[in-house]
Protein backbone atom coordinates (compact mmCIF):
# COMPACT_ATOMS: atom_id res chain seq x y z
CA UNK A 1 0.00 0.00 0.00
CA UNK A 2 1.59 3.23 -0.93
CA UNK A 3 2.15 6.03 2.06
CA UNK A 4 0.05 8.68 2.24
CA UNK A 5 2.03 12.29 1.87
CA UNK A 6 1.41 15.27 3.14
CA UNK A 7 0.29 18.06 1.23
CA UNK A 8 1.93 21.51 1.75
CA UNK A 9 -0.27 24.30 2.51
CA UNK A 10 0.44 26.20 -0.94
CA UNK A 11 -1.05 22.75 -2.59
CA UNK A 12 -3.62 22.73 -0.65
CA UNK A 13 -4.58 26.64 -1.07
CA UNK A 14 -3.67 26.62 -5.09
CA UNK A 15 -5.97 23.58 -5.28
CA UNK A 16 -9.18 25.58 -2.95
CA UNK A 17 -8.38 28.52 -5.42
CA UNK A 18 -9.39 25.95 -8.65
CA UNK A 19 -12.32 25.06 -6.88
CA UNK A 20 -14.00 27.98 -6.02
CA UNK A 21 -17.26 28.22 -7.65
CA UNK A 22 -17.83 24.59 -8.37
CA UNK A 23 -20.69 22.66 -6.90
CA UNK A 24 -21.44 19.68 -5.55
CA UNK A 25 -23.47 17.14 -7.78
CA UNK A 26 -26.96 16.42 -6.53
CA UNK A 27 -26.89 12.98 -8.09
CA UNK A 28 -24.51 10.44 -9.65
CA UNK A 29 -26.78 8.85 -11.88
CA UNK A 30 -26.26 9.07 -15.55
CA UNK A 31 -29.65 8.85 -17.61
CA UNK A 32 -29.33 6.61 -20.57
CA UNK A 33 -29.42 7.13 -24.27
CA UNK A 34 -29.28 5.56 -27.01
CA UNK A 35 -25.50 5.31 -28.52
CA UNK A 36 -27.75 5.28 -31.95
CA UNK A 37 -29.03 8.30 -31.10
CA UNK A 38 -29.75 9.24 -34.82
CA UNK A 39 -31.13 13.25 -33.77
CA UNK A 40 -31.72 15.22 -37.60
CA UNK A 41 -31.15 18.56 -38.11
CA UNK A 42 -33.68 19.83 -40.57
CA UNK A 43 -33.25 23.38 -41.55
CA UNK A 44 -36.20 25.65 -42.21
CA UNK A 45 -37.01 27.21 -45.51
CA UNK A 46 -37.97 30.48 -45.83
CA UNK A 47 -41.10 31.01 -44.51
CA UNK A 48 -42.93 32.43 -47.45
CA UNK A 49 -41.44 30.01 -50.26
CA UNK A 50 -43.61 27.53 -48.59
CA UNK A 51 -47.12 27.51 -48.19
CA UNK A 52 -48.96 25.68 -44.79
CA UNK A 53 -50.15 22.61 -44.74
CA UNK A 54 -51.47 21.53 -41.67
CA UNK A 55 -54.51 23.73 -39.93
CA UNK A 56 -54.14 24.19 -36.31
CA UNK A 57 -57.41 24.60 -34.97
CA UNK A 58 -57.89 25.92 -31.66
CA UNK A 59 -61.77 24.30 -31.48
CA UNK A 60 -61.08 21.92 -28.69
CA UNK A 61 -62.87 22.54 -25.56
CA UNK A 62 -60.25 22.26 -23.68
CA UNK A 63 -59.19 23.95 -19.91
CA UNK A 64 -56.45 26.34 -20.36
CA UNK A 65 -53.12 24.38 -18.46
CA UNK A 66 -50.28 25.67 -16.37
CA UNK A 67 -46.84 25.76 -16.95
CA UNK A 68 -46.36 22.66 -14.58
CA UNK A 69 -49.13 20.85 -15.84
CA UNK A 70 -48.71 17.67 -17.68
CA UNK A 71 -50.38 17.75 -21.17
CA UNK A 72 -50.90 14.38 -22.86
CA UNK A 73 -52.90 12.86 -25.55
CA UNK A 74 -53.20 9.34 -27.25
CA UNK A 75 -54.93 8.20 -30.32
CA UNK A 76 -57.57 5.20 -30.05
CA UNK A 77 -55.20 3.40 -32.16
CA UNK A 78 -52.45 3.65 -30.02
CA UNK A 79 -51.39 1.23 -26.75
CA UNK A 80 -51.26 2.04 -23.25
CA UNK A 81 -47.69 1.01 -23.16
CA UNK A 82 -46.22 3.41 -26.21
CA UNK A 83 -47.59 5.99 -24.44
CA UNK A 84 -45.98 5.45 -21.20
CA UNK A 85 -42.33 4.25 -22.93
CA UNK A 86 -42.52 8.02 -24.77
CA UNK A 87 -43.78 9.73 -21.47
CA UNK A 88 -40.42 8.60 -20.24
CA UNK A 89 -38.36 9.49 -22.77
CA UNK A 90 -37.73 5.89 -23.95
CA UNK A 91 -38.05 6.88 -27.21
CA UNK A 92 -34.41 8.38 -29.47
CA UNK A 93 -35.93 12.53 -30.28
CA UNK A 94 -35.06 12.57 -33.85
CA UNK A 95 -35.99 16.02 -34.20
CA UNK A 96 -36.01 19.05 -32.02
CA UNK A 97 -38.78 22.53 -32.89
CA UNK A 98 -37.87 25.58 -30.17
CA UNK A 99 -40.45 27.58 -29.73
CA UNK A 100 -38.53 29.77 -27.44
CA UNK A 101 -39.74 33.66 -28.14
CA UNK A 102 -41.95 33.25 -30.91
CA UNK A 103 -45.48 34.52 -30.99
CA UNK A 104 -48.36 31.91 -32.14
CA UNK A 105 -48.49 32.65 -35.76
CA UNK A 106 -45.01 32.51 -35.97
CA UNK A 107 -44.71 29.34 -33.87
CA UNK A 108 -47.51 27.84 -36.12
CA UNK A 109 -45.60 28.32 -39.48
CA UNK A 110 -42.63 26.76 -37.59
CA UNK A 111 -45.09 23.84 -36.35
CA UNK A 112 -46.16 23.45 -40.44
CA UNK A 113 -42.84 23.50 -41.66
CA UNK A 114 -41.30 21.46 -39.02
CA UNK A 115 -44.03 18.18 -39.35
CA UNK A 116 -43.45 18.54 -43.01
CA UNK A 117 -40.09 17.94 -43.21
CA UNK A 118 -40.17 15.36 -40.30
CA UNK A 119 -43.04 13.26 -42.27
CA UNK A 120 -40.68 13.82 -45.45
CA UNK A 121 -37.52 12.31 -43.36
CA UNK A 122 -39.54 9.62 -42.03
CA UNK A 123 -39.02 11.04 -38.47
CA UNK A 124 -41.29 9.36 -35.91
CA UNK A 125 -40.33 11.02 -32.57
CA UNK A 126 -39.58 14.67 -32.08
CA UNK A 127 -39.61 17.04 -29.14
CA UNK A 128 -41.02 20.57 -29.04
CA UNK A 129 -39.76 22.78 -26.94
CA UNK A 130 -42.61 25.58 -25.76
CA UNK A 131 -41.40 26.41 -22.68
CA UNK A 132 -43.52 26.85 -19.24
CA UNK A 133 -44.75 30.48 -19.82
CA UNK A 134 -42.73 32.21 -16.55
CA UNK A 135 -43.06 35.31 -18.18
CA UNK A 136 -47.33 35.47 -18.82
CA UNK A 137 -50.05 33.99 -16.67
CA UNK A 138 -50.62 30.85 -18.56
CA UNK A 139 -48.39 29.44 -20.99
CA UNK A 140 -49.79 30.55 -24.41
CA UNK A 141 -47.75 28.18 -26.65
CA UNK A 142 -47.94 25.45 -24.36
CA UNK A 143 -51.77 25.59 -24.28
CA UNK A 144 -51.98 26.25 -28.44
CA UNK A 145 -49.82 23.07 -28.73
CA UNK A 146 -51.97 21.01 -26.57
CA UNK A 147 -55.02 22.04 -28.78
CA UNK A 148 -53.25 22.13 -32.25
CA UNK A 149 -51.53 18.74 -32.08
CA UNK A 150 -54.91 16.82 -31.73
CA UNK A 151 -56.45 18.30 -34.35
CA UNK A 152 -53.58 16.58 -36.53
CA UNK A 153 -54.32 13.72 -38.08
CA UNK A 154 -50.56 12.43 -38.51
CA UNK A 155 -50.40 12.77 -34.41
CA UNK A 156 -50.65 9.33 -32.67
CA UNK A 157 -49.40 10.61 -29.37
CA UNK A 158 -48.09 13.28 -27.13
CA UNK A 159 -47.33 13.76 -23.62
CA UNK A 160 -45.04 16.52 -21.70
CA UNK A 161 -41.28 15.59 -21.69
CA UNK A 162 -39.24 13.92 -19.18
CA UNK A 163 -36.84 15.81 -16.99
CA UNK A 164 -33.87 14.89 -19.50
CA UNK A 165 -35.75 17.00 -22.33
CA UNK A 166 -37.22 19.95 -20.55
CA UNK A 167 -40.31 18.19 -18.53
CA UNK A 168 -43.49 20.47 -18.75
CA UNK A 169 -41.48 23.09 -20.67
CA UNK A 170 -41.08 20.63 -23.88
CA UNK A 171 -43.43 17.94 -25.63
CA UNK A 172 -42.96 14.67 -27.06
CA UNK A 173 -44.56 13.94 -30.05
CA UNK A 174 -44.87 10.66 -31.70
CA UNK A 175 -45.93 10.92 -35.49
CA UNK A 176 -47.65 8.11 -38.16
CA UNK A 177 -45.88 6.62 -40.79
CA UNK A 178 -46.45 8.26 -44.19
CA UNK A 179 -47.03 6.21 -47.11
CA UNK A 180 -44.92 7.65 -50.31
CA UNK A 181 -48.40 8.61 -52.02
CA UNK A 182 -49.69 10.39 -48.73
CA UNK A 183 -46.43 12.99 -48.88
CA UNK A 184 -46.56 13.90 -52.19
Amino acid sequence: MPKKTKISQEDLTTFHDAMKGVKLLTSDKIPLTSSKSRQKSIKSPPTAQKEEVFYFSDAHDLPPVSGETAISYKHKSLSDKMLRKLRKGQYNVEATLDLHGMSVEEAKIAMDQFLQQCLQHEIRVVLIIHGKGHHSQMPVLKNKLNHWLRTLDVILAFCSAAPLHGSRGATYVLLKRMTEEKLS
